[in-house]
């Protein structure tokens, strides 16, 4: 009989034992990954199913920055998340058991870039006066197993391409096109190529060109009515300095002049910003003394710096 109790007690001992171990199932978060590398847009599917323990809740951050991505209470469904930028990132998950405990495990996703074709441009020159002509060569490598389909050139970075083309080449590197650039300004221009990818890639560089004004003009200088060399004036006459000017462009302005008249006499004024300048001036009593002189007539426009035009003239002297 105390046998018989004994063994009873033994099994039911064993029950109870059997039945404690199923509370005390370790909680571990296993995080798998159906890809770990790849090129970009790498499309992943996570999966927290090897986890054990008992598990309510579960989370994955995709890129270990500190925001829950994702948050689920059934850790057989697999997550999926599409890394559209190459780099490395470390996905996080975590479970939370009944208790409130919480473990982790990482799995580390390496993106790549996609092949990309490689495009340059330059521009020769890349600044000057207006009108400027500038000449632009191309550099272009397709990307690997790719062919060049398409190209445009946008001169002057309206979005509008001035020059394209229908082509196929794998590498390319010479002079792509020409254009004058009549106005002054800063103008971008944009080189567009296309490849035979499904779908069509597409890829660009740019070249900056700077167009200036070009500088103002003297378009008459006369001394006595006259532009002969020498002129001949008379000391102690009154000499009558004439010029006309015109500003490089419709946008620029003349705001200064100065006449000399290389004795000594030198007459500068600042004028109202005008596109022309129409001037006559009277040096009174004129050269004094016998001899050679160089008389010579400078503006000045409203570009910063300044540009500015000189004419002179040599003037011979003589005695009354």
């Amino acid at each position: 009989m105390r046998r018989m109790w004994k063994m009873g007690f033994l099994a039911l001992l064993g029950l109870g034992l059997a039945g404690c171990a199923s509370l005390f199932v370790p909680l571990t978060a296993v995080l798998t990954a159906s890809v770990t590398s790849g090129v970009a847009p790498l499309s992943v599917t996570f999966s927290a199913a090897g986890s054990t323990g008992t598990i309510v809740s579960f989370t994955i951050d995709f890129e270990t920055d500190g925001v829950v991505d994702y948050e689920g209470t059934d850790i057989s469904v697999g997550v999926n998340h599409t890394y559209t930028t190459a780099g490395t990132y470390t996905a996080t998950l975590t479970v939370i058991d009944n208790r409130g405990r919480t473990a982790t495990d990482t799995v580390t996703i390496t993106v790549t870039a996609p092949a990309t074709t490689s495009v340059s441009l330059g521009a020769v020159p890349a600044s000057g006066q207006a009108p400027l002509t500038v000449d632009f060569w191309a550099t272009i490598t397709a990307a690997e197993g790719r062919r060049i389909n398409h190209i445009a050139l946008d001169y002057d970075g309206d979005g509008t391409p001035e020059d394209e083309a229908d082509v196929d080449f794998v590498t390319y590197d010479w002079w792509i096109g020409s254009h004058v650039y009549t106005d002054p300004g800063t103008y971008t221009a944009t080189l567009t190529v296309t490849d035979d990818a499904t779908p069509p890639q597409t890829s660009t560089a740019t070249a900056t060109i700077i167009v200036t004004s070009p500088p103002p003009e003297i378009t008459a200088f006369t001394v006595n009515g006259s532009d002969a060399e020498p002129v001949g004036v008379t000391a102690g006459a009154d000499v009558t300095f004439a010029f006309q000017a015109q500003a490089g462009d419709t946008t620029r302005k003349l705001v200064r002049w100065e006449i000399r008249s290389g004795d000594g006499y030198v007459v500068t004024v600042d004028v109202a910003p005008t596109n022309a300048l129409d001037v006559v001036h009277v040096y009174s009593g004129g050269y004094t003394q016998t001899g050679s002189y160089t008389a010579s007539v400078k503006v000045w426009d409203d570009q910063t710096p300044a540009k500015t035009d000189e004419a002179s003239l040599a003037i011979e002297v003589t005695a009354p």
